[in-house]
Parts: structure tokens; sequence; C-alpha cells
């Protein structure tokens, strides 16, 4: 009985985030009320019938070495539903659509996993119905792709029982070790989202290092402690400093890029040495968080993208609560998820300018924020008796 409840409710947070999609595309498509469906979109699209032309006339297309050119990339990857008779760019929108419902769901089967399922109802909530994420999950861009690849790459790798029931113990060939064949297709997921964002790399690996690293921190001594600090100083000393001025000037372009339009913000500031970027990144993720702030507002577009960062930061609130629960259920997935997007915001906050951008590229690190304030909500409130009376 209590698995059939689990399935539905499960079944039921994928249809509502699939339905309000849906909404989405039909406001996209019949409407100009969508800010997100232009510029790049258009691009992305026109990138998407291009390839896909070269393929209908008997060529293979150009696939780009340069990872800078995610125009082409994403392009490449959408061009298969350009090859459809009818609506390509309709198909195109059914597709993020969906991919969204998808990563919402993941979303709730890993809160559930971790948790109970009421901190994956609430955790789920933002992603259902806050607008701006709707919105921008009705249209060709990339953000729900890369949104559940990072929802779903987090269930393969981490040991919470979220994973389908495939890749749970004693799958693959019998010289696999468990859970090989889930580790190696998380990585894989991992590595499909790198092609078309693959400035995240790095933080992908520090958020692997880090959960290894508190899954292992037993046999973590003194000594390996002490010759990995001089390993790390010397690495400093004699490459770092060069690796370090090389990642301050691609801040410093990105952010110029970034530095126009309508909502910009700070547009002074340049990361360009140590002191100034430590500084200000706590401003700066502050911003790339919860922005639009009120005096912001200028256009109903802003005044409906406010209560969204409202929410965040009540979310925020939530989450500090959540962390400590989660942290004792799963010290590696909460140390590896914790760091990933404190580093990830603080970089993301130094490189953008710009509120239209933000809203668009938080959502890669606001389903962490909303994970941890589900379970914060869930504990606090105590929503179990709550949902058990509601049936």
């Amino acid at each position: 009985m209590n698995g059939r409840r689990r399935f539905g409710v499960g079944l039921l947070v994928f249809l509502l985030a699939l339905s309000t999609r849906l909404v989405g595309v039909a406001v996209t498509g019949l409407t100009k009320l969508n800010p997100y469906a232009r510029a790049d979109a258009d691009r992305f699209a026109a990138s998407a019938a291009e390839t896909a032309a070269t393929l209908i006339a008997g060529r293979l297309p150009t696939i780009p070495t340069n990872p800078d050119r995610i125009v082409t990339l994403w392009g490449l990857f959408l061009s298969p539903l350009w090859l459809l008779p009818g609506p390509s760019r309709l198909y195109g929108r059914l597709f993020a659509a969906l991919l969204g419902a998808v990563a919402v769901y993941g979303l709730y089967r890993l809160a559930r996993a971790l948790h109970s399922r009421e901190a994956g109802v609430v955790a789920v909530l933002p992603l259902v119905c806050y607008p701006s994420i709707v919105l921008v999950h009705s249209t060709v861009l990339r953000e729900s792709f890369v949104l559940a690849g990072l929802v779903w790459a987090t269930i393969l790798l981490s040991d919470t029982g979220a994973a389908p029931s495939w890749f749970q113990t004693g799958t693959g060939p019998a010289w696999f070790p468990d859970g090989t064949v889930r580790y190696l297709t998380g990585l894989a997921v991992l590595g499909l989202i790198s092609v078309v964002r693959w400035e995240n790399l790095p933080l992908y690996a520090v958020a692997l290092g880090t959960g290894v690293a508190v899954g292992h921190r037993d046999g973590i001594t003194q000594l390996r402690l002490a010759v990995a600090a001089t390993l790390a100083t010397l690495v400093t000393l004699t490459v770092g400093r060069p690796f370090v001025r090389s990642a301050l000037d691609f801040l410093v372009v990105k952010r110029d890029r970034r530095s126009e339009g309508r909502t910009v913000y700070l547009p002074e500031f340049r990361p360009d040495t140590i002191p100034k970027a430590i500084a200000f990144a706590p401003v700066g993720a502050v911003y790339f968080l919860f922005t639009p702030f009120p005096w912001m507002i200028e256009t109903v577009a802003d005044a409906v993208v406010f209560p969204q960062s409202v929410g965040n930061l009540v979310a925020a609130g939530f989450a500090a609560v959540g962390v400590p629960v989660l942290w004792r259920r799963s010290e590696r997935t909460t140390g590896a998820l914790v760091v990933a997007f404190a580093v990830g915001t603080i970089l993301y906050g130094l490189v953008n300018a710009n509120v239209g951008t933000n809203v668009r590229q938080r959502q890669m690190f606001l389903w962490v924020l909303f994970l941890f304030a589900g379970v914060g909500a869930a504990t606090r409130f105590d929503l179990t008796d709550r949902f058990e009376r509601l049936g």
C-alpha cells in the first residue's frame, strides 16, 4: 500500500510539472509573453535547422571542437527534432518541457530517498510553479537539459537508494563491483551535459572529490594531511599562479560579456585581482541567487520574478535547517552538494552582472537549495502527520 502511494505521489509530481510546462509551451507559441523565447532561443533554433538541412542534403555536419561554440553544439543536440515533419520548434519546446518534468521528478525521488515524500513534495513546489522556470523550460534553451542531467547524475552517483531498480545492487557483469554501472552512467550523464556547459566541469570535479573525501575521511591521518598540504603549497607556488591569472582573465571576459542589457547591475566591478574577487564573492552570490531586489523592479516581468526571489530567500532559511538533518543521513551526498552549491554560486556571482542571465542560470543551483529547504520545512513543521491526514 505504501509503495503504491509513493508511486502515486511521484507520478502526480511528474504530471503536474509536465502540465505547467505544457501550459508554458502554449503561452510561448500563441503569445509573445515569454521573454525567454527570443534571443538565444532563436539562435539555437536556427542552428538546429541548419544542422538538420545539412543532414537532409546527405552531408555530415561539422562538429565544433571549440567548446565555446555553444549555439552550434546545442543546435546539434536539437537537430533530430528538425528532421521530423511538422512544427519543429514546437517539438523542441515539448522536448525541453519533458526534460524539465523529468528533472522535477528526479528531485522528488532524491528528497524522498534522503528524507521523506513530504520533503520531496515541498522541494519540487518551486520548480513546478515558478513562472520563470516554467517559461524557460517551455523554450528550446538548454537549461532543462542541464538541470535534468544534474539531478539524475546526483541520484546515480549517490548511495541514497533513489536510483531506479535496474541500477541497484547486482546489475552489470559478474566481475563488476556493485554499483559500477550506476556510477559509470552518472559520470556519462555529467559528461553529456558538459558538452553544452563545459565551464561547470571544475564544479563537478569539486563535488565528486568532496564526496570521496567525506566518505574516506576516517582513513585520512594527520601525516597524509601534512603531505597533501605540502604538495598543494608546492603546486600553488610553481604552477598555481599562472593558472589563477588565467582563471581571473576568464572571469573578467565572461563578466564583460554579461554586463549589458536592461537588467545590468554593478557593471563597474571587475574580478581582475584575487583580493577583489574574494571581497566581492559573497555580494556576487547574493545578487546571483536573490535578484531582482525591490529597487530593480521596472517592468511587469520584473514584478513577476521578484516574488520568486523572495521565495529563494525563504528557501535559504529552511535550507539552513535541512542541511544538518541531511548530513546525519547521508554525509557524502550532503557534503558534495553543499560544496558544489557554495563554489558554484560564488563563481557565477563573480561573472554574472545581469538579472535575466541570473534567472536562467541559477536553476542549476536552486534545486540544491530547494532540496535542503524541503527537508528543513518537513522537519520544522512535522509535515508527515499533516500529509497522513490528507491521505
